[in-house]
């Protein structure tokens, strides 16, 4: 992975963890499908072949260096990742979206409490729901960590 550079491999892992919500170390090809969707790019949707066969980091980062014009910021993909999780559109992520999309990524093994717990620690203002505000500071926090910098 010599090809890529540290900002993208942290991204890239990042990502990565997203879909691999049971550190397995591989991606299954559905959630990898729903990844490419998420990123609401056309061109990569036009041109990303589909893998059949789960991917480890290594296989998956290639695929996204080949593909991804890296245009996008990380703040810029998490906000196209927390519009997507908003489905009811106010602006806020309830815990009832965020286990619906764990799901939908293949991590039915949160339970419900779970789920209440990452929106509780993202949750800031205390109200129960995520604003896209504390969503990227939850989200830069996770980058921090991934890149081995300390985080309080």
């Amino acid at each position: 992975m010599s090809h890529l550079t540290h900002g993208q491999e942290i991204e890239y892992k990042e990502a990565f963890a997203l879909f691999d919500p049971t550190n397995s170390g591989t991606i299954q090809p559905k959630a990898f499908a729903d990844f490419v969707a998420l990123l609401n790019d056309p061109e990569l949707t036009k041109n990303v072949k589909l893998p059949t066969q789960p991917l480890d980091f290594k296989a998956f980062a290639a695929l996204m260096a080949k593909n991804h014009k890296g245009s996008e910021t990380s703040d810029e993909a998490y906000g196209a990742l927390f519009n997507n999780i908003n489905k009811d559109g106010s602006g806020n992520v309830s815990s009832a979206e965020l286990r619906t999309a764990l799901q939908h990524f293949g991590d039915s093994s949160l339970s419900e409490a779970d789920v209440d717990e990452i929106v509780h620690e993202a949750d800031v203002s205390g109200d129960g729901r995520i604003t896209l505000e504390e969503f990227l500071k939850i989200m830069q926090k996770s980058e921090k960590k991934l890149r081995g910098e300390h985080v309080l």
